[in-house]
């Protein structure tokens, strides 16, 4: 009679394991049904440990990022860059950077994430400053940057530009992305140029730059050169920020 209970408290034992091992199984196959590929790289994807504000200001960032890429007609060579979308005065615009341009502006194509956008104009060029304004339609699955209105104004570029300011900025690096990086500001020199600890490379010219409370502050505009006994080397780790208060807005806003 004993060894028959011990039996039954056996079976009853691995009959109780094996329900709860295939509810976990369930379990398992409903997340991975549930968390697709889509979902994860959705640009509102945004991890929750951030608190709310920044939570906003990496949206902002991932919303608003866009690629570009120029063709020169001539040579066949494509160059790939990162922008930014904005919107002024209801027209709306990509902000990147003039080394990206190599064609005109129907070799140029805007990639949006799941489409590409024409370039309707090319508005303004600032050589010194190295930046492009781009014409473009209205991009409805992203949320432009709003100018004036996201810009730091009078005393807040002294905060917003302080050393240890947490920023953030999406580009495509290397060809691949949309990437999200953080950073903090390190410095700041007398030729108006911001020096952040991130991360860049070849891509990422012409994204924009936002601090944790969501101000635009800048776009990306190089990596750092360092000389070593072995000659000079790439600091991908430093990157150099041309401040937004450098932009000529009047040209878009007027």
């Amino acid at each position: 009679m004993k060894r028959l209970r011990k039996i039954i408290e056996v079976c009853s034992a691995f009959l109780v394991g094996g329900a709860l091992a295939a509810l976990a199984l369930y379990g398992v196959q409903d997340n991975i049904e549930i968390s697709t590929v889509p979902e994860i790289q959705a640009l509102d994807n945004v991890t929750r440990s951030l608190n709310a504000e920044e939570q906003q200001a990496v949206k902002k960032s991932r919303l608003s990022t866009v690629r570009v890429l120029s063709l020169d007609e001539e040579t066949g060579h494509m160059a790939s860059s990162s922008g930014t979308y904005i919107v002024a005065n209801d027209n709306y615009y990509i902000l990147t950077v003039m080394h990206g341009i190599l064609g005109p502006c129907n070799a140029t194509k805007i990639w949006t994430s799941d489409k590409f956008v024409n370039c309707v104009e090319f508005v303004y060029a600032n050589l010194p400053n190295d930046y492009v304004f781009i014409k473009v339609s209205k991009i409805d699955h992203l949320k432009p940057v709003q100018i004036p209105r996201l810009l730091p104004q009078g005393d807040e570029w002294k905060k917003d530009l302080a050393a240890q300011t947490k920023v953030y900025y999406t580009g495509f690096p290397n060809n691949a992305g949309p990437f999200t990086f953080d950073g903090r500001i390190v410095g700041y020199t007398d030729e108006d140029f911001i020096y952040i600890n991130s991360y860049a490379w070849g891509g990422s010219s012409g994204a924009g730059v936002f601090t944790a409370q969501g101000q635009f502050i800048g776009y990306v505009l190089a990596i750092d050169m360092g000389q070593t006994e072995f000659g000079v080397s790439v600091l991908e780790d430093m990157v150099i920020v041309v401040p937004a208060f450098k932009i000529d807005w009047a040209t878009i806003l007027q």
